[in-house]
């Protein structure tokens, strides 16, 4: 049963211009709540010209925490989509520890059919992605921030 708080993201209302752009801005104030005040948080703006991610988080300690806004409803897309963003991230933010992937739907768990569930090839990318950066040199640790 839903409860009063759910979402339904492709109902969002635009902002900016477009439900994505609303999305992107509702990820980003979600992404600015968790700043801790020693921290400088930074939100980018521009389409194709954010250097892969929406907004970051300079961490005190040298670490940059960046998250990446994608308004898409299916696994296969957001992969897609999320490894470009990714690799544009690596060049342009030597300092990113931490991708934050937001996405407006819920991962699917394994079931009894055949196939593999979008949860498992969620973290099958994220697995992959994150040991590409560790054989580039670069500690990165990738997170979902579904629906």
């Amino acid at each position: 049963m839903p409860s009063k708080y759910d979402i339904d993201f492709a109902q969002i209302v635009p902002r900016g211009g477009s439900q994505h752009e609303a999305f992107e801005e509702l990820c980003c104030q979600l992404a600015h709540k968790t700043n801790p005040k020693n921290d400088t948080f930074v939100r980018l703006y521009g389409a194709g010209g954010d250097g892969g991610i929406e907004c970051y988080l300079d961490e005190s300690g040298g670490s940059r925490v960046g998250w990446q806004a994608k308004y898409v409803f299916d696994i296969q897309k957001l992969i897609k989509q999320a490894t470009g963003s990714l690799t544009t991230a690596l060049k342009i933010h030597p300092r990113l520890t931490r991708f934050i992937v937001c996405f407006p739907f819920d991962l699917t768990g394994p079931t009894g059919r055949n196939g593999v569930s979008s949860q498992e090839k969620f973290d099958n990318w994220k697995d992959s992605q994150e040991k590409i950066a560790q054989e580039d040199g670069r500690d990165l640790n990738i997170k979902a921030w579904p629906a």
